[in-house]
């Protein structure tokens, strides 16, 4: 490829990344469970495969949206390409199986690059860019508290009396919760859990 026509590649591969951020985007709620399809599919297999390892994905709480659909979703918007898998010959008089047809899926260049915007500690730091500096030491108690696992009850006991509560205004508990389970350090499963991301997480502010 010469120079020109690199250049002239290059905005439409841009334009292709764009188009796949603003989908992971348009909806917060389904934003962590697209990026798991965008994460799952790095490696290529089977449709049904994939979808298999993506509906076993913590990030699926936080979505309404089937494993189906939301893999759908990163196919139709260019983030995962599917190749579709030609059927077995049979001989004239042998009745075919009764399966749906099958798609190869993998993510694509645009994809990979789309997804590595949305990287956890990345989104991370950009949340800590933009809050009161006394929010850094509650997200470090509310990630240290939850390494083994926490109620919600736990959570609050352990923020209880923290300036980060009430400076520079007053929020709750919930608020450090939520805002963890947004990028990707918190998990809910019967307890709130600190991800391998969020112990990234705290590495940054413990």
């Amino acid at each position: 490829m010469d120079q020109e026509t690199s250049n002239a590649a290059a905005p439409h591969a841009d334009d292709a990344v764009e188009a796949i951020v603003k989908r992971l985007e348009a909806n917060r709620a389904n934003t962590l469970a697209l990026c798991a399809c965008l994460a799952v599919c790095k490696t290529r297999m089977p449709y049904r495969d994939a979808e298999a390892l993506i509906a076993e994905r913590p990030e699926l709480k936080l979505s309404t949206q089937t494993a189906h659909t939301l893999l759908w979703i990163m196919v139709e918007c260019g983030g995962v390409a599917a190749e579709e898998v030609p059927e077995p010959a049979c001989a004239p008089d042998a009745q075919p199986e009764d399966m749906p047809v099958d798609f190869l899926v993998e993510t694509t260049a645009a994809g990979r690059a789309a997804l590595a915007r949305f990287d956890p500690a990345k989104r991370f730091d950009e949340v800590l860019r933009a809050e009161p500096a006394c929010y850094a030491q509650a997200y470090a108690l509310v990630l240290d508290r939850c390494r083994a696992g926490a109620s919600k009850a736990d959570i609050e006991r352990a923020l209880e009396g923290n300036e980060a509560l009430v400076t520079p205004k007053q929020v709750y508990p919930s608020y450090f919760i939520s805002k963890l389970e947004t990028v990707g350090g918190l998990a809910w499963n019967g307890s709130w859990t600190t991800t391998e991301a969020g112990r990234h997480m705290l590495a940054m502010v413990g």
